[in-house]
């Protein structure tokens, strides 16, 4: 068993750079080499944009992976132990998960945040003036922000330490420290990006090359002596991963699970993402590609994902940041029966761009009756409420919620001038078309006809005279 404190078997931390968005979101590129990073410089901190709607998969022993359905799209993603934390486009946060330490009880009146950070019980938050905030789990000090801390541009959770970037380059750390995790090096400068670990913090420079300091039991901060041109570092439970200019990735540390098995021929990768024993890479066409141990389900990539844009590798767990395309996207629900009625409907994604409560079907589960209507809040499917349980269900019925409505196309203008009707006919006879606008009035169109053949085809010049068409015998 790997050396971590009590619980311990995390961390997912990874560094959101405000301005430039490093690890977690996409590099901000699709060609190759990906750009060098950079740090801000001056205040306030640019707000990240809102780039989607979340969605998480993996261990949910904890609600971690249980998505607010009501949660507007958001700009960044950040995932602990087993709690997550979202930050809005407007500079609020949202969290959910444990919250055994109050890790997800937001403090009051938190707003113009640009960044965040999870640990184990403790989440972080960076605002545009270059201030932190912090909550929860406190046991070894790592959500006492040094008093008069400012100048910060980002931060990272570790699993019981805090790291933060300031805008001279420099790194303040506190918190835990049993290990010298937050034993920042004399000196060190010139750095644009941090990750803290579990027990360990990494570090990236400049010029792309990598430093660590910490706990180093598993090789976590054997960095390999080669290694340059880095644009983004991701440190796990005990494990560390970088991705480099050309879109490759490279990974070091503890593989008991196969967490540093990179596979083989990976490249066009933008953003990394670390968990305790799971490695996440997003690449340029916003697929995934994850690798490690898959005890929970963290590396079972949803088949209708959609594109995405941000990547965060929890504990057991994955959370990623799907792109708004314009497309709405159609919420799901499952029914709870008892004793032969539907008690109730539970939302499980709520979807978005529903203008209107969409139509709710019960379908199947052997009974009949039960009727149940949904309630939308902003785009979102956000509870369903029974309005008739029904009878007889013998099983749990398969709940049916149509798609958001999607508006027509723009109307075109269409003008008939002419017909051609192809007519089965008694030789010999007279027919006349006829055309009606209610089915009640009809009116003569052109001049009528002979049929000389059973079989008839024969053009009609028409005015805007109705729109039903009938051919009648005249004689």
């Amino acid at each position: 068993m790997r050396f971590l404190p009590p619980r311990l078997k995390i961390i997912a931390s990874w560094l959101v750079l405000v301005g430039f968005v490093l690890s977690a979101n996409r590099l901000g590129a699709d060609t190759f080499p990906l750009p060098i990073p950079t740090r801000p410089t001056s205040f306030p901190l640019n707000s990240p944009p809102t780039i989607g709607i979340p969605a998480a998969w993996g261990n949910n022993a904890n609600g971690e992976t249980n998505v607010p359905a009501d949660l507007n799209p958001i700009a960044a993603v950040a995932v602990g132990w087993d709690h997550t934390v979202a930050l809005m486009g407007n500079g609020a946060v949202v969290a959910w998960g444990y919250n055994v330490s109050g890790q997800t009880n937001i403090p009051a009146g938190l707003a113009d945040v640009v960044a965040v950070s999870a640990g184990q019980f403790h989440s972080v938050a960076l605002k545009s003036d270059g201030t932190v905030v912090a909550w929860g789990g406190n046991s070894v000090g790592q959500t006492n922000v040094p008093a008069g801390m400012s100048g910060v541009v980002a931060i990272s959770a570790g699993a019981n330490h805090t790291v933060a970037l300031k805008s001279d380059g420099t790194a303040v750390a506190w918190g835990g420290n049993g290990n010298g995790e937050i034993n920042v090096p004399p000196g060190l400068s010139d750095l644009v990006a941090v990750s803290a670990g579990a027990i360990f913090t990494v570090a990236l420079k400049s010029d792309g090359t990598v430093v660590g300091w910490g706990f180093n039991g598993y090789g976590q901060l054997s960095i390999p002596p080669d290694l340059t041109n880095v644009v983004a570092i991701a440190a796990g439970g005990s494990h560390t991963v970088a991705l480099k200019r050309d879109g490759t990735v490279v990974a070091w540390g503890y593989n008991v699970n196969g967490e540093i098995n990179v596979p083989a021929g990976l490249d066009g990768v933008v953003a990394i993402a670390a968990g305790l024993d799971h490695t996440v890479a997003l690449k340029s066409d916003h697929t995934l590609v994850i690798w490690g141990w898959n005890q929970f389900g963290q590396l079972n990539i949803p088949p209708a994902l959609g594109s995405v844009e941000s990547v965060a590798a929890g504990g057991y767990n994955t959370v990623v940041v799907q792109r708004l395309d314009g497309i709405p996207r159609s919420a799901t629900a499952s029914a709870q029966v008892i004793n032969g009625f539907v008690v109730s409907l539970s939302v499980n994604y709520g979807g978005y761009g529903y203008t209107n409560p969409p139509v709710v079907r019960i379908i199947g589960g052997g009974g009949s009756g039960a009727v149940a209507q949904a309630v939308v809040k902003n785009g979102y499917v956000t509870s369903i409420q029974v309005l008739n349980a029904g009878i007889g269900y013998t099983e749990t019925p398969d709940i049916e919620i149509a798609p958001p409505y999607l508006p027509p196309p723009p109307s075109a203008s269409l003008a008939v001038s002419r017909v051609t009707v192809t007519m089965k006919l008694t030789v010999g006879f007279t027919y006349r078309l006829e055309s009606s606008k209610d089915f009640s009035v009809w009116l003569p169109v052109g001049e009528p006809f002979v049929a000389k053949a059973e079989t008839v085809t024969e053009e009609f010049i028409i005015a805007d005279i109705g729109q039903y068409f009938r051919v009648r015998a005249i004689e």
